[in-house]
């Protein structure tokens, strides 16, 4: 009896280390996979990952800027973020700095090494534009003032813009520079 005792012991013990050990290579695993989806973490799929969830955002600018939304579209280079007044602004990729989301988003969670499902440009949707003629406003490289006024066309690395206001005129914009357009309807 002593031996089966005994036997049951050892079981017990051995069933428990077991336990122990599964537990920690578990553990040790989901925190490898967490960690290798952080490293192969992309900028789109961050951005793609807050879209879908619906979550508002703080973005920083390169400007210094900081401007709230929530991110609707993500294509190659730039997002669609959706202010609360229901304007659109697209924002090159470039402009971006550090992206906060708001609170109530699961924090902690890895950015998705997904690509943008989107393969336009914001040259390209600039071009799409054009033909409509939209209002817009445009902020570029170098921390300049925002142009606003009628897109006019756009060519292969330039966009023709009627400025707005007493001194009007025309301007073209290095399509490469433009770091923010907003709709303004």
């Amino acid at each position: 009896m002593e031996d089966i005792d005994g036997l049951l012991a050892d079981l017990a013990r051995w069933t428990a280390d077991a336990r122990t050990d599964d537990a920690a290579r578990s553990r040790m695993r989901e925190r490898w996979l967490r960690q290798q989806a952080e490293e192969d973490a992309r900028f789109a799929g961050l951005a793609l990952d807050l879209s879908e969830a619906g979550a508002t955002a703080a973005l920083r600018l390169t400007s210094g800027r900081t401007v709230h939304g929530r991110i609707a579209t993500v294509a190659k280079d730039f997002c669609v973020l959706r202010h609360d007044g229901g304007t659109a602004t697209l924002l090159a990729f470039a402009a971006i700095a550090t992206v906060r989301p708001e609170p109530g988003y699961r924090a902690g969670q890895a950015a998705s090494e997904r690509g943008s499902p989107i393969d336009a440009t914001l040259a390209d949707v600039l071009a799409g534009l054009a033909g409509e003629r939209p209002r817009i406003r445009v902020v570029t490289e170098g921390g300049g003032d925002a142009l606003a006024g009628e897109l006019r066309s756009v060519g292969a690395d330039v966009a023709t813009l009627r400025l707005d206001g007493e001194r009007g005129g025309t301007v073209y914009v290095r399509l490469d520079a433009v770091l923010e357009v907003t709709l303004l309807g």
